[in-house]
């Protein structure tokens, strides 16, 4: 066997790519406690759960950072035909939306430091939410598990490559669902929420140390594959629906391909050709024509 050199850099979401947490975590925590919160009738959120069931599952905006798509969520509610036509109350958008687009690191400690100076009574119910859905997933010993062949791959890549965890999570979250699933072993770093968006989180791990086509960029969103472009390196997509097939590729080729310098140009654009067909970019009542 060959002596290792770490000379490469694997790069890892984690939600819906290593753990299997997207659907659970909406469904158990961010969608009711927003729910709860925001004090919606049961119509409205159904709809606002339909909504974000889009936003944050099935369309092209899979895994955007969780206040960009808490802001996108309302904007689809406040246009989905249901609430338009039948006159439930918009829900605000003004106030996040100018937090959102402060360019300010898009987290709890950003947005606590925002309310000083920006007052708001609905950002208050939005921190109070954000907050109570990171101890809620900590607190209630909900284990998520982790796919398969991800666990195979993690356990491949040891002592091969340097592998980081890059993910919008906060770390608190990431240590639980990772530590449960007896998986922190296999990973050298760990870069949640509060260190920034992913291109960050990609510089702040590689730079200076290892060259940006040394490094691959594994994950399940759309924001995956822009942070891995902006940012300059290589790009492997886990298919949402598909994880156990797009990881036994990963097993059985890619990931040799990529560690000897072997991952060509053509492979990738094929592989993210089948991605980006997979997710769409109207939501299915507009598609329908409904």
């Amino acid at each position: 066997m060959e002596t290792p050199t770490l000379n490469t850099f694997v790069a890892l979401d984690s939600d819906g790519c290593i753990v299997d947490t997207m659907a659970a975590k909406q469904h158990r925590f961010l969608q009711p406690l927003m729910a709860q919160v925001l004090n919606l009738s049961p119509e409205a959120s159904r709809l606002y759960f339909a909504c974000a069931d889009y936003v944050n599952l099935y369309s092209v905006t899979r895994g955007i950072s969780r206040f960009k798509a808490i802001l996108l969520n309302f904007e689809t509610y406040n246009q989905h035909p249901e609430v338009l036509h039948t006159g439930l109350p918009p829900i605000p958008t003004e106030d996040l939306k100018a937090f959102v687009e402060s360019g300010l690191p898009l987290g709890n400690p950003s947005l606590t430091t925002w309310l000083v100076d920006h007052p708001s009574p609905f950002l208050e119910k939005i921190l109070s939410w954000s907050k109570m859905v990171n101890d809620q997933i900590v607190t209630s010993g909900a284990e998520f598990p982790a796919y398969k062949g991800a666990r195979a791959a993690l356990q491949r890549m040891q002592g091969r490559s340097e592998t980081g965890i890059v993910s919008q999570s906060p770390e608190a979250v990431l240590r639980e669902d990772w530590g449960r699933q007896g998986l922190l072993d296999y990973v050298n770093h760990i870069a949640g929420q509060e260190v920034g968006l992913k291109v960050k989180q990609l510089t702040v791990l590689t730079d200076g140390r290892i060259p940006r086509d040394k490094v691959l960029m594994v994950g399940d969103a759309p924001g995956d594959l822009e942070a891995a472009q902006t940012f300059g390196c290589r790009f492997f997509p886990i298919l949402p629906g598909q994880e156990e097939a797009s990881w036994e590729q990963f097993n059985t080729g890619i990931y040799d391909a990529f560690a000897s310098g072997n991952y060509t140009r053509e492979q990738e654009d094929a592989l993210i050709e089948t991605f980006q067909a997979v997710l769409p970019s109207t939501p299915p009542w507009e598609a329908n024509g409904k």
